[in-house]
Formats: C-alpha cells, sequence, structure tokens
C-alpha cells in the first residue's frame, strides 16, 4: 500500500487527523505531592502568608475614618487572630496530619477576611465608608488572601498543577501584584521626588507588558500541551523584572528608614512589599526547579 500523501505544510494524515480533536486532551496531568513536599511547602506558605494578611488588617484599620470604630475593632480582631495562627504555623511540628490541619483552620480564618474585603470594597465603591483605602489596593490584598487559600486548598487534596498551568497562573497573579506595587509606591511618594516617581512608574508600565504578555501566553497555552521553552521564557523574564524591582524596594525601604526621602509610606509597608517581591521570586525558582526536570524526563 502506497503512504499517505502529506498535505500542504508537511503534515501527516495522523497528525491532521489529530487536529480535529481537543487540545485539551493533550495537557499534562496534576502531579502527586510527596508528604515532605506537602509539610516543607505548606509551612512556607502559612508562615510568609499569615504575616502578609496580619498586616493587611492593620493597613486597612490605619486607611478608615477614626469615627468607623466598629470597622477598626474588626481589623484589630482580625490581626489579633492572624498573629496568633502564625504563631502556631511557626510551632507545629513537620507531620502531615497537623500540617494538614493548620492548612485547614489558615483556609477557614482567610475565608472570613476575604469576605470582609470584599464587602468592604463594594462599600467603598458606592461611598458607604470614607477613609484612605483605595479601592484597588482593597482588591489587591483581597486576590492575595483568595491566591493564598487557593494554594493550601491544593496542598491538602496533594496534587501540584502541571508545571505550564503553575507557571502560567503564578505568573499572571504575581505580575500583576508587582505591577500594582510599582503604581502604589508612585502614588504614596511626595511628587517632589521626580525621580523616584518616574522610576516607581516605569516599573509599573513594564510589568503591564510582561503582565498581557503572560495573559497572551495563559489563552494559547493553559490546559494545553506542553511547550516547555516558550513557558520557560516568561519565567526568566519575570525573574529579570523581578530581581530589578525588588532591588528598587530595598533601596527605598532604606532611604525610608534613614528619612532620606520624602513620602507617606509606613516602613512597614514599604518592608511588606519588599517580602512580596521575594517571594515572587522564591516561587520562581521553585517552578524553575520542577521544569527543569520536566526538560530532563523529555531529552
Amino acid at each position: 500500500m502506497q503512504n499517505q500523501p502529506q498535505l500542504p505544510g508537511h503534515v501527516s494524515m495522523d497528525q491532521f487527523n489529530q487536529m480535529l480533536v481537543s487540545p485539551e486532551s493533550f495537557a499534562a496531568k496534576p502531579e502527586s505531592l510527596t508528604e515532605q513536599m506537602f509539610v516543607e511547602r505548606s509551612l512556607t506558605e502559612n508562615r510568609f502568608w499569615l504575616r502578609i494578611m496580619k498586616e493587611h488588617a492593620l493597613f486597612l484599620g490605619e486607611g478608615f475614618n477614626r469615627k468607623d470604630t466598629q470597622l477598626i475593632q474588626q481589623t484589630d480582631r482580625f490581626h489579633y487572630y492572624f498573629e496568633q495562627q502564625e504563631k502556631k504555623a511557626h510551632q507545629v511540628p513537620n507531620n502531615v496530619t497537623l500540617v494538614r490541619k493548620l492548612n485547614e483552620e489558615s483556609i477557614e480564618l482567610v475565608h472570613g477576611f476575604r469576605n470582609f474585603k470584599r464587602n468592604l470594597l463594594i462599600m467603598i465603591i458606592n461611598c458607604k465608608i470614607s477613609g484612605f483605602n483605595f479601592p484597588l489596593l482593597v482588591d489587591h490584598i483581597a486576590r492575595e488572601a483568595e491566591y493564598f487559600m487557593r494554594t493550601l486548598k491544593k496542598f491538602n487534596k496533594g496534587i501540584l498543577e502541571p508545571i505550564q498551568d503553575a507557571i502560567i497562573n503564578e505568573n499572571v497573579f504575581w505580575l500583576k501584584i508587582m505591577m500594582e506595587h510599582s503604581r502604589f509606591i508612585a502614588s504614596l511618594l511626595d511628587q517632589s521626588e521626580r525621580n523616584l516617581v518616574n522610576t516607581a512608574r516605569k516599573f509599573g508600565d513594564d510589568f503591564e507588558v510582561l503582565l498581557n504578555q503572560a495573559r497572551d501566553v495563559e489563552s494559547m497555552l493553559y490546559h494545553k500541551q506542553p511547550t516547555y521553552p516558550i513557558i520557560g521564557r516568561m519565567n526568566k523574564e519575570s525573574e529579570s523584572a523581578a530581581t530589578e524591582l525588588r532591588a528598587f524596594k530595598k533601596t527605598g525601604l532604606d532611604l525610608i528608614r534613614s528619612c532620606q526621602i520624602r513620602n507617606v509610606i509606613n516602613p512597614l509597608l514599604a518592608d511588606h512589599v519588599l517580602r512580596e517581591a521575594d517571594h515572587f521570586l522564591y516561587m520562581i525558582h521553585v517552578l524553575e526547579e520542577r521544569l527543569n526536570k520536566k526538560m530532563a524526563e523529555q531529552r
């Protein structure tokens, strides 16, 4: 029997027939978490994010109208709850059952705080609350709470997303966070600090470009057949940009602490956003390690 003729573009008949199949059916499957990885990653995320949530409560409280005593008291309660949970996260032993319980407790606590933030945002947008909590800032910290919950829920199910989907999701989330940090910094610096304001705005623009590129990749490749070279390049570009922004934030924190720049930035807030840049870089390295293993398996 003669070989099937090739279609234009050198696509074989088998390849052509495959093109009529859902591309999602060729996507990689979720991976299992080892017990050691479950414990290590769960504790890392809890210890990082519980402190972040605690500080969110503090920052929100500082931004309320002083007459909104009930809202201030509620954020004070959240601050206390997260402080206690953070202490527990540093004391819990490396035991799968106890760490899973810690995750469940954190999810429940964060879920309540997430709801508070989301309802607060609607009230601010509808002019029912005054003060200095920008709507985008409240949305920003609500997204972080949702991210924390999603992460712990996946861990408790014992799964990791396929590496391609994980890199896409992490980059789309974190690049938006870094873009907004840059623009928040620009708005909180005194506008007489022209060079620093312009630098912060430039970082915001650069991260917006990277975010839009990541969203394009998400549209093209999320839940699709693994295409590791493109994904690896995206991770590297994010790492380079985040490293530069991290250095800018560190310099800014040092200048704020030594009273060398004009601004209205709480030094704790400056340290807060620096730690988030560090955590993004940590995530990039975790993902890069997983990606390198996958690429090695294909060779």
